[in-house]
């Protein structure tokens, strides 16, 4: 089966930045971008682990519960591509789009290539200062490096 998922990356439940990349990939869904969302991340902010509450947002916001799928093991984005790559290849899905913000996208793209995933990107922008747009610029490189 010759299929596309998109990825929603996880991050702080239900922050901004978690409901700008569900709106995103809700988006892409209704146009036809993807046939399975994958709610990936498996770390728990409270009570409450990311993947559901992407989960919970994505039915929220229109996608079908059915084509909705939870990887919740993952805690860095190397697991996520990790963990997904293998969920995608259990359904015989193919093909990714990653939903992440615009910021962390060349690192996931890179790990989800690094495990074999054909993705491309859908980057989540938001305004942020120069400050914030540094620290994540350092941040993002570091993490590269540590990756590696």
């Amino acid at each position: 089966m010759d299929a596309r998922a998109l990825v929603v990356l996880g991050c702080r439940v239900r922050s901004a930045a978690a409901l700008r990349r569900v709106r995103a990939a809700s988006q892409a869904f209704r146009e036809g971008k993807g046939t399975v969302v994958v709610a990936s991340g498996g770390r728990v902010w409270g009570t409450c682990v990311e993947a559901d509450a992407m989960a919970e947002d994505l039915q929220a916001d229109g996608v079908p519960e059915k084509a909705i799928v939870r990887e919740r093991c993952s805690f860095s984005t190397r697991e996520n591509a990790r963990y997904t790559a293998r969920l995608l290849a259990r359904r015989g899905v193919t093909d990714a789009v990653v939903v992440t913000c615009a910021w962390h996208l060349p690192r996931a793209m890179r790990a989800f290539h690094d495990e074999g995933v054909r993705a491309v990107g859908l980057g989540v922008i938001a305004k942020h200062s120069l400050v914030r747009l540094a620290y994540y610029g350092v941040r993002e490189k570091i993490a590269m490096w540590l990756d590696r």
